[in-house]
């Protein structure tokens, strides 16, 4: 039976995905104290986007189901939104078919079911695949006219003119470890690394957000560390460059304290990070993966000269007060177990002090699970399992063993002589868990 949109009553749920330390006791209590790989922060920018979109006078609540906030089943709602990516897809669908016996309308969107989508369908009445700010609206006619249709996608590009400030008070308050927020900037990327689902996503032309709409956006947050989450921003090249060094000029003027993100493809200029630290860059979260230059340094074929190049970057942003987060990632089928002791070596002669070690996982959508997927290398579709800290495929050059093994290596020789005052020291954490820290060091 037809009702008013106004009428409409909408729970969004964030599902719970393992953490990919978690499920590992082994390291438990060698990494309690640096908190890497196993923390808390607010959701996804999905949810906060479908509340700003949404009409003030429909009811719209959140479950957060990473904080163990209780999921009511039997809730009087219209439409169960459900955002997941491939981590948290197994949960989703939980959650999803629990809500279908119960004969609640259920949508579910985001990075996994836009890659496959006749997957998601099964546990759902409908998939958004794609951007969600093109289609929210007919979503919503059509959930209140009672004929939600299977597929919603958009056939041209979303404009960024558009984008709306997401709604992040819809989040509760003081639960999280790390209290920062996340900060879109662009969409679309041109580089389309193996392991990347953004091209497939939003495309392969960048789109870049009005920066005063980014300005607006920031400063209205609850929070004032936040979290660049487009890595775009940093690849080489005048346009990027410009982009990120105009942001930097306004929030420069606030008090922030801003993460940004980035593969080693970063333009080699001293006073680039100096402005970007000026602006308010305290950390870089650099993922050493698929694209080329740590692609070539990890390999076996890296030349002195890639080598010290790499270093030299890492130490050109350390020298400009930015703290060089890296992310190491093992197992790709130009390594082989010579890369564990490789990467040890580079995080010591570069002095990086805070780092996260990550086993790659082909994820649906992305060149490398294509590629995994037609080789017949998939080994399994638990996907709480493809969370980068465990072994989803069949290694080219490593038994399953010694890439396990590798993983343990490194996270425990990385951080056998670290002092966690310096690993943690661009983070603000909440005041439990700092005191938790200091509680594990002390004993």
């Amino acid at each position: 039976m037809a009702k008013l949109v106004s009428d409409l009553k909408i729970r969004c749920i964030y599902p719970h995905f393992r953490k990919f330390l978690e499920g590992h006791p082994q390291l438990d209590s060698h990494l309690k104290k640096y908190l890497v790989g196993n923390y808390t922060m607010p959701p996804s920018l999905a949810i906060p986007i479908i509340a700003s979109l949404t009409p003030p006078e429909i009811q719209l609540n959140l479950t957060d189901d990473n904080i163990h906030q209780e999921i009511n089943y039997d809730e009087d709602v219209d439409l169960v939104a459900i955002s997941c990516f491939t981590p948290q897809a197994t949960r989703a669908y939980e959650i999803a078919d629990e809500f279908r016996k119960r004969k609640k309308t259920v949508i579910l969107g985001g990075i996994h079911p836009t890659a496959i989508p006749d997957e998601a369908i099964r546990h759902a009445d409908s998939v958004c695949i794609g951007e969600v700010e093109p289609v929210w609206n007919e979503i919503l006619e059509d959930c209140a006219n009672g004929n939600l249709k299977k597929f919603y996608t958009h056939t041209q590009p979303y404009s960024l003119d558009k984008f709306p400030i997401p709604k992040r008070d819809i989040f509760p308050r003081d639960v999280y470890k790390w209290e920062a927020h996340l900060v879109l900037t662009t969409r679309g990327c041109p580089v389309q690394c193996g392991g990347c689902p953004i091209p497939g996503k939003e495309g392969t032309s960048v789109r870049l957000r009005p920066v005063q709409n980014i300005i607006e956006d920031i400063k209205g947050m609850p929070y004032k560390e936040f979290y660049i989450t487009d890595d775009t921003v940093m690849l080489p090249g005048k346009k990027y460059s410009m982009f990120l060094l105009k942001l930097m000029e306004q929030t420069k003027e606030l008090d922030v304290n801003i993460f940004l993100a980035s593969t080693m493809m970063m333009p080699p200029d001293p006073e680039f990070y100096r402005k970007l630290r000026r602006g308010g860059a305290g950390s870089i979260y650099t993922i050493f993966g698929f694209d080329r230059v740590s692609s070539q340094l990890m390999s076996p074929e890296c030349t002195k000269e890639e080598w010290q190049k790499g270093i030299d970057l890492v130490r050109m942003i350390e020298d400009a007060g930015i703290h060089f987060f890296a992310s190491f990632g093992v197992g790709f089928d130009n390594q082989d177990s010579r890369v564990f002791d490789t990467i040890l070596k580079f995080a010591y002669e570069s002095k990086i002090d805070l780092a996260e070690f990550y086993i790659i996982t082909p994820f649906p959508g992305t060149p490398f699970g294509k590629q995994l997927e037609a080789e017949g290398r998939i080994l399994h579709r638990d996907y709480s399992r493809w969370n980068h800290g465990n072994i989803a495929f069949k290694p080219k050059n490593f038994t399953e063993k010694e890439l396990m093994d590798g993983f343990y290596y490194l996270w425990k020789g990385f951080y056998d002589d670290k002092k966690h005052g310096d690993t943690l020291r661009s983070f603000s954490l909440s005041e439990s868990v700092s005191r938790s820290i200091n509680e594990t060091v002390q004993s």
